[in-house]
């Protein structure tokens, strides 16, 4: 349909009329270009969620709370980190083959292998999983839960953080970075939670979803494991594909976060008047024929790929580079250790609903025992 019509209009949940907005350049103006706010669709809309820092705050804020943030998050810092978050994931899977299969890797790999990856960039005590764990995965609930008193427990732990890092006076992390600032210059207590909360779940919970995303296409793709396991470096044009491809399957598809035009914009095929409500179409424009070759087609040696997966422009993923380095890191880990690993037949697979970013709720996988 969108091929046909790359702009649709369609009403949201609550009735407010929106422009939809599918082909890929027309995707890239709205998340890029300045005439496009997400802020002003969340102070017409509260109930569109937390900004956690970031997400759905414009310029000039955004510009600050971003630059602040940037050097620890730039591709350098990921690969200097990547020895690192190979630990971690060596040692989940060290977890796995003392216990044997069959096993849930999403519980006991996907989602906590990112969250601690992210609490040792932010300088927290990775003992303290057992409490955020639960915690994280209500307050990421959209409808499912009623998250407000779990968010509110993770602000009053990371707000002790805080505290902690300025009475210890130590080096290391994040949080003591942001903490030990000027105050004059840098941020206030409650961005720095905000955007704590935004690197543990709009970033920890979306990496370890698309993961358990991504071991599923592979592992229902016959001979594309043992492809990987036995060429690793096929695996980051394999995650690239990854992302431009799962968004997409009916399995976490999903639009980009509304914004509203503060003037008129001239779109491909499209006048969108001041005060419109324009829902850019991210996974959609990830299948554009203008851009990719044979674009339903997954193919994991495509290159070039110039996914939306990460977004665009001002709000592109802040983590994309930690993000790109544990999901090759995750892949090339559990395929070379768990050998044969496949899923559990005639399993069922649960999927997540009423969460932000929908995904499994468990991942049965078995392997051949004598793993590595």
């Amino acid at each position: 349909m969108f091929r046909a019509c790359p702009t649709v209009d369609v009403d949201l949940p609550d009735g407010t009329a929106a422009v939809a907005v599918a082909r890929q350049s027309d995707v890239r103006t709205v998340l890029s270009d300045d005439r496009f706010s997400r802020a002003q669709f969340r102070m017409r809309t509260p109930s569109a969620g937390s900004d956690f820092g970031l997400v759905n705050v414009d310029p000039p804020l955004h510009t600050v709370r971003r630059r602040l943030l940037r050097g620890w998050l730039t591709m350098r810092s990921a690969q200097q980190a990547r020895p690192r978050i190979e630990l971690v994931a060596n040692g989940l899977v060290d977890d796995l083959l003392e216990k044997g299969p069959p096993a849930d890797i999403y519980a006991q790999f996907c989602h906590p292998f990112p969250t601690l990856v992210h609490m040792d960039l932010l300088g927290l005590d990775v003992a303290d999983l057992p409490y955020l764990a639960p915690r994280l995965a209500v307050a990421w609930s959209s409808d499912r839960y009623h998250g407000d008193e779990a968010a509110n427990q993770l602000r009053e732990y990371l707000a002790s953080q805080i505290a902690r890092a300025r009475r210890a006076g130590a080096a290391g992390g994040l949080i003591a970075a942001l903490a030990r600032q000027d105050p004059a210059s840098g941020l206030t207590d409650p961005e720095i939670v905000a955007l704590s909360m935004g690197l543990l779940m709009a970033g920890a919970e979306t990496t370890g979803s698309h993961l358990a995303l991504s071991l599923v296409e592979i592992l229902e793709r016959p001979g594309l494991a043992d492809e990987l396991r036995h060429n690793p470096g096929a695996i980051p044009s394999a995650v690239e594909e990854l992302l431009r491809w799962v968004w997409f399957d009916g399995r976490a598809g999903g639009p980009g976060k509304p914004h509203v035009a503060t003037a008129d914009v001239e779109l491909h095929d499209r006048l969108i008047s001041k005060g419109q409500v324009v829902i850019p179409l991210v996974d959609v424009a990830n299948r554009d024929p203008d851009v990719f070759a044979d674009p339903d087609d997954f193919c994991p040696h495509r290159y070039p790929n110039p996914h939306l997966g990460f977004g665009h422009g001002r709000h592109q993923c802040i983590g994309m580079a930690f993000a790109r380095v544990e999901l090759q890191v995750a892949l090339q880990v559990v395929l070379s250790r768990l050998d044969g690993m496949a899923l559990v037949p005639g399993a069922r697979i649960n999927w997540r609903t009423g969460i932000f970013t929908r995904g499994v709720s468990d991942l049965p996988v078995t392997w051949r025992r004598g793993g590595q």
